[in-house]
């Protein structure tokens, strides 16, 4: 993994990839939407949402609705880039390692 950013590698963390790329495909969106989605605590999503903020990845601003305060949630134009940076790095090792299921299913 030594190809890879601080910032993409910090989400090669399962957790934070989930949280990326729902961030990446619906963009801005509430901590409770993102609860939801993931099935992670309240506790899990938060500590790794600041973690993230403070790596400059996501972007955490509170609100006032009607229905309460509520967080909302952006990735950062960095945190975009690491993002696509680790999906072009997983797409081109994912060939490799088809490769060596199948020679190892002929043996």
């Amino acid at each position: 993994m030594t190809e890879l950013s601080e910032k993409a590698r910090i989400l090669f963390n399962p957790k934070r990839f989930e949280i990326a790329t729902i961030l990446f495909l619906r963009g801005k969106t509430t901590m409770a939407v993102l609860r939801r989605a993931t099935g992670l605590s309240w506790g899990d999503l938060d500590s790794n949402l600041r973690y993230m903020e403070t790596k400059g990845l996501v972007n955490l601003r509170k609100t006032l609705t009607r229905r309460g305060p509520r967080t909302i949630v952006e990735l950062t134009s960095k945190g975009v880039k690491a993002y696509v940076e680790l999906a072009h790095y997983l797409r081109n090792i994912i060939p490799s390692f088809e490769d060596k299921s199948r020679s190892s299913q002929r043996m």
